[in-house]
């Protein structure tokens, strides 16, 4: 295989007809030059140069090279620039991971965000809440609920960043009568049949049932689903009072009211874990100062 850095050099002197010219130009010495030549033509088998007078001139042979080489040298120099935009973070991909009710509420307005302002970083968007190493890629950026009085989960190679506590909320039928009260005190949904969503999400699940031990109860089910959607949807129709995220209310359809719920209120700690190789890649640092945004609104 071609040494391209001898290469390079052979072309220079071909360019500038001469050792010493090619030399100043490259900020080697003479000698230097010499051995690449040397060894190119070893490399090759070829016999690049002639002498002619003084100096030496590129045989047809070498002259053919160069003009062949001419493309294989662009297509380095758009490789260089590739990396380059690697290294910036201008290009390349982005891959994130999180719950539902983040990328439904979250995503969007942060992928138009990067789209704009890093239209060559290809984003990728996957669901973590049915198994935490989905998919063949790791993820550059995962989202994650944690139970707020856990300690704080650490994975190795990542950097963790706590973005916010998110109050769960009560959502019934708008005739319910829970929906007269501005906060729905958590021992009054003692009396009400629930509907729980079975997303396969255990940290969900505990940090309702610790909220509900706290009260002095334990929920009686009118029916499960299989997501927040569905629960609302059921809810809505008087088939039970669902308590789910805020974040996940999202827009309510009719016939139905969402209420904070008081003490003891369930919340959920929002992470997020950044991949330590990439953490420094602009679009990285860039997502992260989104999440905190848009966590902080939330």
């Amino acid at each position: 295989m071609i040494d391209v850095h001898r290469l390079r050099t052979f072309r220079a002197v071909v360019a500038s007809g001469s050792v010493q010219a090619a030399a100043a130009n490259l900020g080697f010495t003479s000698s230097a030059v010499s051995q690449q030549i040397a060894a190119l033509q070893r490399d090759t088998g070829l016999q690049l140069f002639e002498k002619s007078g003084r100096g030496i001139s590129a045989t047809p042979t070498g002259r053919s090279l160069a003009a062949e080489s001419d493309e294989l040298m662009r297509e380095l120099a758009r490789l260089d620039g590739v990396v380059d935009d690697l290294r910036e973070g201008r290009s390349g991909t982005l891959i994130i991971t999180c719950f539902a009710s983040a990328g439904e509420q979250w995503m969007p307005a942060i992928a138009r965000t990067l789209q704009r302002e890093y239209p060559d970083v290809q984003l990728t968007v996957d669901l973590n809440e049915y198994a935490i190493q989905a998919g063949p890629a790791r993820p550059d950026i995962e989202i994650r609920n944690e139970v707020p009085d856990d300690p704080p989960t650490r994975i190795a190679g990542h950097t963790r960043y706590e973005l916010t506590q998110e109050p769960y909320v009560a959502v019934f039928a708008v005739d319910s009568v829970l929906a007269e009260q501005d906060v729905v005190p958590m021992a009054s949904l003692e009396t009400q049949r629930w509907v729980v969503d079975n997303t396969n999400d255990a940290v969900g699940s505990r940090i309702v049932r610790d909220a509900t031990r706290a009260a002095g109860f334990t929920p009686r089910y009118a029916a499960q689903t299989d997501d927040h959607h569905t629960s609302i949807a059921f809810a809505a129709a008087g088939i039970g009072v669902a308590v789910i995220p805020r974040l996940a209310i999202g827009v309510l359809p009719p016939g139905v009211v969402a209420r904070p719920i008081g003490e003891p209120t369930p919340r959920r700690r929002i992470v997020v874990f950044v991949r330590d190789s990439v953490s420094g890649h602009p679009s990285v640092v860039r997502t992260l100062e989104l999440l905190r945004d848009v966590a902080a609104t939330a």
